[in-house]
């Protein structure tokens, strides 16, 4: 049996959510020297992660203790937090790619 066959796989879920955090930290990279799009780029990562770690923690938490059930509403605004902070370092991606050609 190969080493890696007893590994777990990764889930598609964890590789969308890398790549979508890493979108603003390559944008920050590509922005250097230009500091206000820089500082935004860098916020959007930071938001980002952020809400990202606390939607994790509290949706652990909310289906550990209750199970399948209805998100608070802080939950859903966190995630929305985390879809408005992802698309904004998506979008900030495009623009320092499009300012580096």
């Amino acid at each position: 049996m190969p080493s890696w066959a007893g590994r777990r796989k990764l889930d598609n879920r964890v590789i969308v959510v890398c790549l979508l955090l890493s979108a603003p930290v390559v944008a920050t990279v590509l922005f250097w020297g230009s500091w206000g799009w820089l500082a935004a780029a860098a916020a959007a990562a930071v938001v980002e992660y952020a809400t990202l770690k606390r939607s994790q923690r509290f949706s652990a938490r909310l289906w550990r203790s209750v199970g399948v059930g209805h998100r608070s509403s802080r939950e859903r605004a966190t995630e929305s937090i985390y879809v408005v902070s992802a698309a904004a370092g998506i979008v900030l991606l495009a623009i320092a790619i499009v300012a580096a050609v």
